[in-house]
């Protein structure tokens, strides 16, 4: 499913316009990214949560000119399905 089919499904689903839905979408997400920006968590009940992780630096090996290197630390967005979501896909 893309950006467009959820925007029609959203406006089938709620009955309102698709202009309704994207704006809806677009304002979802961009909640969703102000809170991982801020590395912050995020709930959605019946969903699951979002956590923004710290991967440490780590050393790594470059095959194609052989010298090792140091990859930076970064951040990564992890996804916990709730309980009752994990049974329901099995």
């Amino acid at each position: 499913m893309n950006t467009s089919d959820l925007v029609q499904y959203i406006s089938e689903k709620s009955d309102i316009s698709k202009t309704e839905s994207k704006e809806l979408y677009e304002a979802l997400t961009g909640i969703m990214q102000e809170h991982f920006m801020k590395e912050t968590a995020l709930f959605i009940p019946k969903f699951g949560s979002f956590q923004v992780k710290e991967k440490p630096s780590r050393k790594s090996f470059n095959p194609a000119t052989k010298e090792h290197v140091v990859l930076p630390k970064k951040l990564a967005l992890s996804f916990t399905p709730v309980s009752q979501l994990k049974e329901d896909l099995k």
